[in-house]
């Protein structure tokens, strides 16, 4: 026993050797420099800031042009012993928003001793570069001493570029066998079967030939796959996607992907093997209206020359679109009509000049092919929230009703109530253009929005008013009011709409017919809201459940039994989305009579359930939920209510046991949406 714990030792302590980091930083405490670091030269181009353009998480470093100069300036490392060492590898991430593409240099260097630098790795970009991540091997003269430093530098006119984004900086000596995995990539919101997928990374010395991947959501089971014929070197990396499908009731769901093998044997470093995101399987979809935003200035030429074949292609797609334009204080004096509101969305946004067009919170180039390619994806993408809002006008007040309706759970994502003036002419100035568009007048309640965390299909009602009597607006009558729906961590707009002026929206939300497989739910009453179908016997599929209403305004989302028996749930929505109606159909299948074995028919509803789950036909037996893993969550002897608290389950399947008074076993499942 003594000979096997120190041979353990020993082997720890070899791999600790031969592996190990020696720098970590990711800038999360928000400081710039960071603790131990300096910065040689420009220190005030550099700031630490809550963006995520490196493919990191927020905070991030940032080199920015402003104020612009010409020469060099370095972010650097604290002193690291390297002695005994004769190479290392640094591995960053970064994204460049170039402006120029010429007449700047961006580096790794090292030293040592506070000597001269020496270049590890440059690049002198011509355009974008990433967000990407770079793994590199350091082997210059300087590895080996016990002072040892590197440094991320800039070297030219500072005017050439916009933005250097970096982060997750680490310098270290890497494992033998150590497969990483770099990233989830299956969708964080998702309307049904979908694969999980993502990419692994080699940074270990040992080249992979196979790897298996293994996933699970919660307590569910786990899945496997094998990948082989692989042939990563150290710093390649692959991107996978697993056999079996991410496929979930509605819900709520954390996805964890991990690295169960490499080379048909373990990893030496497991700490760097797991990744988990939440991933939401919708309720229902719509047409996504896709937000156009533009940062201009009556003062900048390129946007006069832009706004010649924008505003044309705006007028166009009016019905197809929303549209912002936010005047910006540059360049020279800039625009009479800038706001600090503005300027706010520009920072948020890390807008570095003029013309600046989004297209759903996404950057888009200033050419008219890039505005119709922006549509064109853009309007491939569901819309996973609903918006009807109103506005009325008294003297120069204006008030705001915005309701939103989700059919997913979100979490710190944003509303802006937006005024905007259709047409300007008062701030014209030295670019030529004679009127401006749907400018920026004020966001309400503020530039930062209203928070929202969202539960699907709960549909949240805001009202905002505020004196537009000290801003720029020109005539009254020629406002409008566009709502942004947005997260605010991935800046991703997942659905906008313009506000009607003096909007009266019907509050109707009655079905006038309810069908399952095409045959109407007998005894159907627009106000009865619960019904019970039993099915033939040896039914497997569930039905398919449409609601009609003579009101072509409502919204109808179906939330199909995930199996039967079960509870398909439909619920359907005004028109102004805050008036609701929920009908559920509790599908029961007929079990044969007089067969040997026969059982009493045991309904569970509804299902999916959320708190509370109603249970009939299972009086005097043993009642029992496991997890699909088998742990045993609630035992319940002699069960005599009919219902239950299941407040504590998470979402999830589960399978709920009955033992009768015979002793026979009847087995159901049922799915935990919250």
């Amino acid at each position: 026993m003594k000979k096997i714990y120190l041979i353990s030792i020993l082997m720890a302590f070899t791999l600790w050797l031969s592996a190990q980091t020696f720098i970590s930083e990711d800038f999360s405490a928000g400081a710039m420099p960071p603790a131990g670091w300096t910065i040689d030269a420009h220190a005030t181009n550099w700031s630490a800031d809550a963006s995520a353009n490196a493919g990191g998480a927020a905070p991030e470093a940032v080199f920015f042009y402003n104020p612009s100069f010409n020469g060099a300036s370095r972010l650097i490392s604290p002193e690291i012993d390297l002695t005994g060492y004769a190479s290392v590898k640094l591995m960053f991430k970064h994204f460049l928003d170039d402006y120029e593409g010429a007449g700047y240099v961006l580096g790794i260097a090292t030293r040592s001793g506070g000597g001269a630098w020496t270049d590890a790795w440059t690049v002198s970009p011509t355009g974008d570069i990433g967000p990407e991540e770079k793994v590199l091997e350091i082997a210059t003269a300087d590895v080996g001493a016990s002072d040892f430093q590197f440094c991320i530098y800039f070297n030219g006119n500072s005017y050439n570029l916009d933005y250097w984004y970096i982060d997750d900086i680490m310098l270290f000596l890497p494992y033998g066998t150590d497969a990483g995995m770099a990233q989830i990539t299956t969708p964080t919101y998702v309307g049904g079967a979908v694969p999980v997928t993502g990419v692994i990374r080699n940074l270990g010395t040992n080249t992979i030939t196979s790897v298996d991947i293994s996933w699970k959501v919660s307590e569910d089971m786990t899945y496997t796959s094998t990948f082989t014929g692989l042939s990563l070197d150290f710093g390649e990396s692959t991107t996978f996607s697993c056999n079996d499908l991410f496929h979930f009731p509605i819900g709520g769901y954390t996805l964890e992907v991990w690295v169960s093998a490499v080379n048909g044997g373990t990893d030496d470093n497991p700490g760097n093997n797991l990744k988990s995101k939440p991933v939401n399987v919708y309720s229902h979809s719509i047409y996504r209206k896709p937000a156009f935003e533009e940062f201009t200035s009556s003062t900048c030429g390129p946007c006069a020359s832009f706004n010649t074949s924008f505003n044309p292609w705006t007028v166009e797609h009016a019905d197809e679109i929303t549209l912002v334009k936010y005047q910006m204080d540059w360049p020279g004096n800039g625009d009479p009509y800038y706001t600090e509101e503005g300027g706010e969305r520009r920072m948020y946004y890390g807008v570095s000049y003029v013309p600046w067009p989004q297209c759903n919170g996404a950057y888009v180039d200033y050419s008219i092919g890039a505005v119709q390619a922006a549509f064109n994806e853009a309007i491939q993408q569901p819309g996973i929230a609903k918006i009807a809002a109103s506005h009325t006008l008294s003297g120069t007040e204006i008030t705001v009703n915005a309701n939103i309706l989700p059919f997913a759970d979100f979490n710190d994502f944003r509303a802006h109530i937006i005024v905007i003036e259709n047409t300007t002419t008062g701030n014209v100035s030295s670019n030529g253009e004679t009127e401006f568009h749907h400018v920026m007048m004020k966001m309400m309640p503020g530039a930062n929005g209203t928070t929202l965390n969202m539960m699907d299909r709960e549909s949240v009602v805001l009202t905002e008013t505020f004196d537009l009597v000290n801003t720029n607006i020109e005539e009254f009558d020629d406002l409008s009011v566009v709502v942004l729906f947005q997260d605010n961590n991935t800046k991703e707009i997942f659905q906008s709409e313009y506000s009607l002026e003096d909007g009266a929206y019907s509050v109707n939300a009655e079905l006038s017919s309810l069908t399952y497989d095409g045959t109407p739910v007998p005894g159907f009453n627009p106000n009865m809201l619960e019904y019970e179908i039993e099915l033939p016997e040896g039914t497997t599929e569930v039905p398919l459940v449409e609601g009609i209403s003579l009101d072509p305004s409502v919204t109808v989302v179906v939330v199909p039994a995930w199996e039967l028996p079960g509870t398909t749930v439909v619920d359907v929505f005004s028109e102004d989305l805050a008036h609701r109606f929920t009908y559920q159909i509790h599908f029961s299948v007929e079990v044969g009579v007089g067969e040997p074995g026969n059982v009493p028919v045991i309904n569970l509803y509804p299902n999916p359930a959320k708190n509370t789950l109603n249970v009939t036909g299972a009086k005097g037996s043993d009642m029992k939920i496991f997890s699909l893993t088998g742990q045993m969550l609630m035992n319940i002897n002699e069960f005599n209510e009919q219902s239950i608290d299941i407040s504590t389950l998470k979402n999830g399947v589960y399978t709920v046991q009955f033992v009768l008074e015979d002793n026979t076993l009847v087995n159901k499942k049922i799915t935990v949406v919250k």
